[in-house]
């Protein structure tokens, strides 16, 4: 047990030789934000490419991706709303359809609420008139760029990494073995620090701190004991599953080892399946990735 503790504060303190690099960067364009707090901002003409005199509000903890950077701020795109029935008999109600409340209705529910309930001062541009009354931007401006203050951007907006999900690939560090017993064998850990490499699926989270879920296949190569005097090489094959909450990471997996049997080993955990523990940081170090976004609210 004394041998299994120093191994885990070894691994806890493992050098980041291997580790990923997670950081906003300098190019400020295409990284996603999220508001703190409520944020004025104004709509933008991509066509015209200035900023007309509408404005609007976004809500807390409204996701959007930096499309420009302009004079004194940033030219934005919310990412998408998720439709609803109720939003949607909303903004047909706008058109003098009578589906849903209409606009006049002192409503709690923000994306009803117009600009006179919250103070904010209307304008004559005839871009998204049909709702220029309206204070929040919601559902009816999936695809519309808008102007934010440099002001209001640095003080009330903070970084968030993305929806990702694709291939990844690295190096793995697998310190802990637990091998099953069998006829042959008795139930051992093995506390030994293990290399190789591994590919498969990540899901990056929406979070304004970096985390991701890994689904994981690799190959390793190294040395195994026979008996106390003896040990030969062995090839060992792996699956299992990584979660990463900045440079920390755990994980568990489980495989199948194979010795070279052609020099008369006999060795009683050969292709029996075993289950690894991975708990530290930097144990997987991704090298690349190649992921899509599925940006929405």
């Amino acid at each position: 047990m004394k041998n299994l503790i120093f191994v885990m504060l070894i691994v806890l303190s493992f050098v980041k030789a291997y580790s990923q690099t997670n950081g906003q960067g300098t190019n400020l364009v295409g990284q996603s934000y999220v508001t703190k707090v409520s944020v004025l901002v104004k709509v933008y003409d991509p066509i015209k490419k200035e900023v007309k005199d509408l404005s609007f509000m976004l809500n807390d903890d409204i996701k959007f991706y930096i499309y420009d950077i302009a004079d004194n701020g940033y030219i934005i795109s919310i990412w998408d709303f998720k439709a609803d029935t109720a939003k949607l008999n909303f903004y047909k109600s706008l058109d003098g359809k009578k589906v849903g409340d209409n606009l006049n209705a002192q409503s709690d529910e923000y994306y009803k609420m117009s600009k006179a309930q919250l103070g904010i001062e209307n304008s004559n541009t005839d871009i998204l008139s049909k709702f220029k009354d309206l204070a929040y931007v919601d559902l009816w401006a999936n695809n519309t760029q808008f102007f934010i203050s440099l002001k209001d951007f640095n003080n009330k907006c903070e970084f968030i990494y993305p929806h990702k999900r694709g291939f990844t690939w690295g190096f793995l560090t697998l310190p802990i073995k637990a091998r099953f017993g069998n006829k042959k064998a008795p139930f051992a850990f093995e506390e030994k620090i293990n290399f190789g490499i591994s590919a498969g699926i990540k899901w990056q989270h929406v979070n304004t701190v970096y985390s991701a879920s890994n689904l994981l296949g690799g190959i390793s190569a190294g040395a195994v004991k026979l008996d106390k005097d003896n040990s030969a090489s062995a090839i060992s094959l792996s699956a299992g599953y990584m979660y990463q909450y900045d440079k920390f990471q755990i994980g568990v997996f489980t495989g199948l080892d194979f010795i070279d049997k052609s020099k008369g080993a006999d060795w009683g955990y050969q292709g029996k399946p075993w289950l690894g523990f991975a708990i530290g940081f930097s144990l997987f170090g991704e090298s690349k990735t190649s992921a899509s976004n599925d940006q929405t609210q």
